[in-house]
């Protein structure tokens, strides 16, 4: 069966569905991993009486429980207990109390607090102690604070951290037990209503880590294995919600093979065999790392008692001529981790395949009984081979199980008599990364060394060895190869240590891993010559150098053949290493100060983290002519870097620079934002970097991208502009490592350094191309600036004389080239300008004065980051690091602009710096808090004017008894105008964004012509407002309204028409405004009017204008108001509040608001802006309040249309007094009546048409004259009459005024 790499886990759920045993009946499989025992429908499990536990100091119980119904008895539950003979008490358990868990130790019960436990859901539950730490909990990898439950007990009671657990005694699972006449008894109803699985206890404390990331490996005390527990009547079954994933696992079995040629299988050979047989049968996601065969040796207690075990037994029955039995050890890495009781199904199922030799010779097969496949925490170097099996029955025995043969092996007072030997395959082969729990990777240059047992003083004798490999067969050079060399060069003498393949399949299979094609496709089917550098460590007390190096020699020459692969060597080179040894070393990183001791060449360093002392951190010492410690491998270690201030606690050497720099790096992208204060601290660590380190190419890039990601930040870059132009000057000037030119890109900015020779110097270019947000800049060097280029620098020749005096034999100038693509580095102080090309610079380094006064400029070419395409004043200009105080700024000495169009500007300049391109804004001098907050109440505002206007149209429209007179019919026209204004005004920004110029022309010049439109109709109703109040009497207009719309709405579109015949480009975008419509020359992104000369004819003075006439009415009715009250009847109520109401009204439609326009500046600028807006923008709903709901007879109208109930109003109602005034003729003799007439309060600001001038019309419908009333909310104005007047009428007017 072989692992699906497409599908693991579709797979491994297939096969849990076919059930964890194995697959045939008769073979058992000792494994629980993946079953769980169900304490719901039974009683408990016992540990076998086999299995003893012995005294602890130390310990660590793991297990996973899951609830399945609630607890709520008052007694605990009991998911596990140990209990001695000899004590009274539980010396070790965890039961669960309601929402408490208890655990007891030595007699002592703690308990948590509430912790809630969900039905129906697994939970890995951790208990460790030892007699230093004392007691802990852990539920799913975090720790659980518990308190001591004081409860009388005898005096003899030990306190728990002075005893250690007693051995020998007895465990349960799922009830507690206690001991009586040497029988376990349960306790009644202390069941635990649930499943458990993956008991597993240690002898030694693990730490929160551990616990944690080694979760899925087996214990060594008690293991979750059939052969541990007395299941009783309570079998375990499968639960497909458990799983756990696991990477390193230790194979465990018997082998034999079977030879046909009538030879014996020798150790070396049977190992190379079951290598390949492993390889064979085995899935391509299991790695082996190590393979270890053992002779079976029969010990002589077996000689003397005549007796052998049932395994041996078993061997016996394979015994025949050519067969030989051997141990078997692998190693074994699953990448990427599976669960591990799939796993060890695939491997038990895997390996009961035999496997039959292409020689067709041989034969391999396993015994299925013995094979053990178990979950480790890492590959332990010490116990890579069983010791001999042990059958005297008076020996004591413990529970370290070898494959499963016999379940005894000696005591530590035991020494067999009988050595055994052993050959041992070490695969060096790189881990995946993905692997998350490794403690140490192995790779391709580093192995580890295996010592024989017993063996002391072995010699400091280590060779070098170079040669050329012929091979010839199918095979993989970098699996055969290592076999071979284990194999020719005997390992009890000598040991082979890091192997150096050079081969041309090794470049093959670089070619087709970028092809994504397989390394285990990689198989040669020809004669190919290799290249093999190894070291060799000669383990002899005393040794003659040249008869090793010649025994050495010999060995290696001899030709291999295996019936496959034929192996023949020559050209071997062999060297002494005199130097086998790393010194010692203290090594300054982010994780702390390690000082790795004097260590042998070939062996790993391992010292504790500073920060995790339960982790560790290790360093190969590579041996080799030239002996060297290979990098730290700190993987297990945390950072003792965690914010931004703890940089200052780093020490910054030459050899952890780097490694700062990262770590800068992966602060910077967690803060979005820098303090001042971390600011500071990270530009000062840069400095220091880059003075005490060699700058390579790698660490130049690192800091360019730090710095990239300071200005792409939102933090306050003005105070640091000189100190970061300072740290991009320095990284060019000390940059080493590349010849000719280098380049270091980052995503706002880029560095180019450039080597020249004076005497070869002509000119030289430097070009950066990007879009316009300045991202991802690419640079071109000593080229013409090809399209889309937004920065080009020229250096003219004659820069060569401004050169120090050189030296043929010194290292050539060098030019540098900075690029800049974020422009807020450079804010200034110049409110009239602004920065609009990103910022470029040439320099030349090791240089004693500036470069200026060159007697042939530098040119200089910048791309606008907004067109000019009204051909605004630019100016060139440079960066003075002197100017503000220190903080640098813009300054113009020295350079001049040669030619600017609206993209480009092309610059001269005497002189090297930083260059960019100013361009005048005087007319945008608003801070962008205020912008903003003027923005939204803009739209705000517009958007409410809009929606009011709507309905104050719509209500005039509908009921046609408000719009017979002429000031509602101006009203509707006024409405309609400010509506088009406010709607065209809210799209104006989403239509621009289309990008199209046509569409942005059309936009611009619809609002020009809504907002003449507006200011046109507010004319008018000071034109209507003369005619009623100044002009009463002798008044005739035909076609009164028709005219007024002639003018309202033409001539707007005759100014625009002439804008577009005269200066179509007037019209354009990118503009937008901050405050509001008067102001709306202040943009980006907004389509408006983009010439000075057009907005300030055609919108300020035709403004000021209409503006200017309406303020003079204005002023003529207060007068004529002022007399009107003066002569008005005695008793007629007047109030301040009446008059403010209609002066506000007056203001409104005269759109006298829009005049603050004109005075905001200085001072009080920000104030009359806020001002402006706000009364502007909001028109359309002072409009409607005061036209509509402060309204007597709109209101009337709303409740007869639009009221029920009691709310509503009769129609008749309204006009009953105009109807009885009409039918009566003799009132007209009588002057007070024809006074009272005359005269109508409205409460309205200019617009209501009053019943009595309704009555006026139906009483003489043959006048020809209009009705030019104008009536203000509250006051009491003259009413024209439609007929001619008569003397009678005009006494009456006079008698009042």
């Amino acid at each position: 069966m072989i692992f699906l790499k497409i599908f693991p886990e579709v797979f491994m759920i297939l096969s849990l569905q076919s059930g964890f045993a194995c697959v045939q009946e008769t073979v058992p499989c000792n494994s629980l991993w993946g079953k769980v025992g169900d304490f719901s429908r039974c009683s408990h499990w016992r540990l076998n009486p086999q299995v003893s536990i012995p005294a602890l100091q130390e310990l660590t119980v793991c297990l996973n429980l899951k609830v399945k119904a609630e607890l709520t008895s008052l007694l605990p539950t009991t998911v596990f207990m140990y209990r001695h003979p000899a004590a009274q008490y539980a010396e070790l358990g965890l039961g669960v109390k309601g929402k408490l868990l208890v655990v007891w130790l030595f007699g002592e019960e703690w308990k948590t607090l509430p912790v809630n436990l969900y039905l129906s859901q697994w939970y890995s539950v951790c208990i460790t102690w030892s007699q230093t730490n004392n007691l802990t909990l852990f539920v799913n990898g975090e720790r659980i604070n518990m308190t001591a439950v004081s409860y009388p007990r005898p005096s003899s009671f030990a306190s728990p951290s002075s005893c250690k657990l007693s051995p020998n005694g007895s465990l349960s699972l799922g009830a507690g037990h206690y001991i009586d006449k040497g029988n376990i008894q349960v306790i009644p109803y202390s069941s635990f209503p649930g499943k458990l699985s993956m008991f597993r206890m240690w002898g030694k404390e693990r730490s929160k880590a551990e616990v944690t990331s080694l979760k899925c490996t087996e214990g060594d005390i008690v293991k979750w294995e059939e052969d541990h527990w007395d299941t009783l009547s309570c079998g375990s079954s499968k639960d497909l919600s458990l799983l756990c994933e696991w990477s390193f696992y230790e194979v465990r079995l018997l082998i034999e093979i079977i030879r046909y040629d009538q030879n014996n299988t020798e150790l070396y050979r049977a190992r190379d065999i079951a290598h390949r047989w492993l390889r064979v049968v085995l899935p391509k996601s299991i790695y082996l790392h190590r393979v270890s065969v053992f002779d079976i040796i029969s010990s002589s207690s077996e000689e003397r008692l005549g007796g052998a075990t049932p395994a041996e037994d078993k061997l016996k029955e394979w015994a025949g001529p050519n067969i030989n039995r051997f141990y078997c050890l692998v190693h074994a890495t699953v990448s990427p981790p599976m669960d591990v009781a799939y796993v060890q199904n695939e491997i038990h199922n895997d390996l009961m395949e035999a496997y039959h030799d292409p020689s067709g010779v041989l034969q391999l097969r396993a015994d299925i009984y013995t094979i053990r496949t178990t979950p480790v925490d890492s590959f332990s170097i010490a116990t890579i081979s069983p010791p001999p099996v042990e059958t005297d029955p008076t020996l004591s025995t413990t529970t370290n199980h070898i494959a499963g043969i016999s379940s005894s092996s000696p005591s530590p007072t035991t020494t067999p008599e009988v050595p055994y030997t052993s050959m041992t395959t070490s695969m060096t082969m790189t881990t995946p990364t993905t692997m998350t729990t490794t403690r140490t990777t192995p790779t391709r240059e580093t192995s580890t060394t295996i010592f024989p047992t017993g063996l002391t003083n072995v010699s400091d004798l280590y060779f070098e060895i170079k040669m050329n490999v012929s091979i010839t067969g199918d095979y993989n050079p970098q699996e055969v190869l290592p076999i071979w060399l284990n194999v020719s060069l005997p390992d009890d003498r000598m040991v082979v240590l890091d192997i150096q393949l050079i081969t041309k399949a090794e470049r093959q299979l670089s070619y087709l891993q970028s092809k994504n094609i397989s390394s285990d496709a990689v198989s040669i089917r020809q004669a190919s010559r290799e290249r093999l550098i190894f070291q060799v460590q000669v383990l002899m007390l005393f040794a003659d150098t040249q008869e090793i190096v010649k025994q050495i020699r010999d060995l290696l020459l001899i030709p291999y053949n295996n019936g496959s692969i034929t192996i023949a060597t020559e050209d071997i080179e062999i060297s002494r290493i005199l130097v086998y040894k790393c010194n010692m070393e203290t090594q300054q990183t982010l994780k702390g100060q390690f000082t790795w001791l004097e260590t042998s060449g070939g062996k790993t360093a391992a010292l504790s983290c500073p920060k995790n002392p339960l982790h560790s951190a290790t360093r190969h010492c590579k041996v080799c002519m030239l002996t060297h410690w290979l990098d730290s491998n700190l993987e297990d270690c945390d950072r003792m870097v965690e914010t931004i201030p703890d940089l200052d606690d780093i020490i910054v050497t030459p050899e952890n620079a780097m490694d700062v720099v990262e770590t800068i790096e992966d602060l910077l992208r967690d803060s979005s934002t820098l303090l001042y204060e971390d600011m500071v601290t990270v530009l000062n660590k840069l400095k220091v970097i880059l003075n005490v380190s060699v700058v390579t190419p790698n660490l130049g890039q690192a800091v360019i991208n730090v710095i990239s990601n300071i200005l792409e930040s939102d933090s306050n870059l003005t105070p640091f502009t000189n100190t970061i132009l300072n740290i991009t000057e320095s990284v060019g000037d000390r940059i080493v490592g590349y010849e000719g030119s280098f380049t270091l890109v980052a995503p706002a900015m880029a560095l180019s350094v450039v080597d020249v020779f004076p005497d070869q110097f002509d000119s030289l270019y430097f070009g950066v191309t990007c879009d316009l947000t300045g991202i991802n800049p690419e640079i071109c060097i000593d080229e013409c600036p090809p399209n889309g280029t937004v920065a080009f620098i020229s250096l003219p020749s004659i820069l060569k004389d401004s050169f120090p005096e050189h030296d043929l034999n010194q290292n050539p100038m060098r030019v540098q080239f900075q690029f800049y693509g974020i422009p807020l580095l450079f804010q200034h102080n110049h409110k009239q300008h602004i920065l609009n090309s990103f910022v470029v610079s040439a320099s030349v380094t090791n240089i004693s004065a500036p470069i200026r006064d060159l007697a042939e400029d530098v040119t200089v070419m910048l791309h606008h980051m907004k067109p000019n395409a009204l051909h605004k004043d630019v100016q060139c200009v440079y960066w003075n690091f002197n100017k503000n105080n220190g903080h640098g700024g813009w300054d113009d000495e020295g350079c001049r602009k040669h030619n600017s169009s609206s993209d480009y500007t092309t610059c001269l300049c005497n002189h090297l710096t930083h260059f960019g391109v100013l361009l005048d804004v005087s007319r945008i001098q608003l801070d962008p808090a205020n912008d903003q907050i003027l923005t939204i109440i803009t739209y705000v505002g517009c958007g409410l004017s809009s929606l009011f206007l709507g309905i104050t149209v719509l209500t005039y429209t509908i009921f046609d008894k408000l719009r017979r007179d002429y000031p509602s019919q101006i009203l509707i026209n006024l409405s309609l105008a400010l509506l088009g204004l406010n709607l065209v005004f809210l799209v104006n920004s989403w239509l621009s964004s289309w990008g199209v110029y046509g569409l942005c022309v059309a936009v611009a010049s619809t609002l020009h012509y809504f907002l003449l439109a507006s200011f046109s109709w507010m004319g008018l109703e000071a034109v209507n407002m003369y005619f009623a109040l100044v002009k009463v009497f002798n008044v005739y207009v035909p076609s009164y309204i028709l005219k007024f719309c002639a003018l309202g709405w033409g001539i707007p579109l005759v100014v625009c028409v002439l804008v577009l015949i005269i200066n179509k480009e007037a019209y354009g975008g990118h503009m937008t405004t901050h405050s509001a419509l008067l102001t709306m020359n202040n943009t980006d992104n907004f389509c408006w009017i983009q010439d000075n000369i057009t907005f300030y004819v055609s919108v300020v003075a035709y403004a000021a204008l209409l503006f200017l006439f309406n303020i003079g009415v204005f002023v003529v009715v207060l007068i004529q108001i002022r007399r009107m009250r003066v002569n008005s009847p005695a008793g007629t109520p007047r109030g301040l509040l009446h008059d403010l109401k209609g002066v506000a009204s007056l203001t409104l439609l005269l759109g006298l608001t829009w005049t603050v326009g004109f005075f905001t500046w200085g001072p009080a600028r920000i104030f009359m802006l806020y001002l402006f807006s706000v009364l502007n923008t909001l028109q359309g709903l002072f409009i409607f309040i005061f036209h509509c709901l402060m309204k007597e007879n709109v209101r009337k109208q709303f409740r007869i249309h639009l009221c029920f109930g009691r709310f509503r109003l009769d129609e008749y109602s309204e006009w009953s007094n105009s109807a009885s005034v009409g039918v009566k003729a003799e009132p007209r003799e009588n002057l007070p009546r024809a006074a009272s007439q005359s005269f109508q309060s409205v409460k309205s600001s200019s617009t209501e048409s009053t019943s009595a001038s309704s009555d006026s019309s139906q009483r003489d419908s043959s006048c020809k004259r209009p009705h030019l009333g104008l009536f203000v909310n509250s006051l009491a104005l003259p009413r024209v009459q439609r007929g001619p007047p008569d003397t009678k009428t005009l006494a009456s007017y006079r008698g009042v005024n």
